[in-house]
């Protein structure tokens, strides 16, 4: 008998534990995520993993084609800017203008050309009005793209550059991070840059 209740409370025990640490568990996995590094180096530890539970708007809302309004679409857009980037959320964001694939050639190329949108710095985003960014995930990257140009501005990225490197540069990003959210939203799709920056070289000759 006393050996009975010996090996059932030992078992009591042991579950009571294990109970208290998978409890204490995640407050210790936080407190080594956040544990600042000492001299420099981060201290050894265990390899860990954890859930993180909060939402991703790039996978799990951006990749959804279900009709999204533009006030939803935009502000999921630029978090996802946020998330993709190194600039930071915007509080405000930019006006939409559907319009004819002739008026975006007047504002973005010389002549005929290919353009879906374009940014233009003080008035807003221009997008053809074929376009469904509402449903279409690569319509909708196209949108990504420009707040891109957008956040852009506001930060001044290479304000200080001549005006051809400025765009080349600002144009190699946007379609890096247009890229990213394409694949993260499990688009088939891809976008691709083909200029040169030797345009711009051969521009200031």
């Amino acid at each position: 008998m006393r050996s009975f209740a010996s090996r059932h409370l030992t078992r009591a025990l042991l579950l009571g534990l294990l109970v208290a640490f998978s409890l204490a568990w995640p407050a210790l996995a936080a407190e080594k995520r956040t544990k600042p590094k000492q001299n420099g180096v981060e201290s050894p530890g265990m390899y860990s993993n954890y859930v993180d539970k909060g939402q991703s708007a790039v996978d799990q809302y951006l990749g959804d084609t279900r009709a999204l309004t533009e006030a939803e679409l935009l502000p999921a857009l630029l978090s996802a800017i946020d998330q993709l980037s190194k600039y930071p959320r915007p509080t405000f964001v930019p006006e939409i203008f559907r319009v004819p694939h002739e008026r975006l050639q007047e504002l973005a190329c010389t002549s005929k050309c290919g353009v879906l949108a374009t940014y233009q710095p003080g008035e807003g985003i221009f997008l053809d009005e074929r376009l469904k960014p509402e449903t279409n995930l690569f319509d909708r990257s196209v949108l990504l793209h420009e707040l891109v140009h957008y956040v852009q501005e506001l930060n001044h990225e290479r304000g200080d550059a001549r005006p051809c490197e400025r765009w080349y540069y600002r144009e190699i990003e946007a379609y890096a991070i247009q890229k990213s959210f394409l694949m993260l939203v499990g688009s088939p799709v891809r976008v691709g840059f083909h200029a040169n920056k030797s345009t711009c070289d051969d521009m200031s000759q």
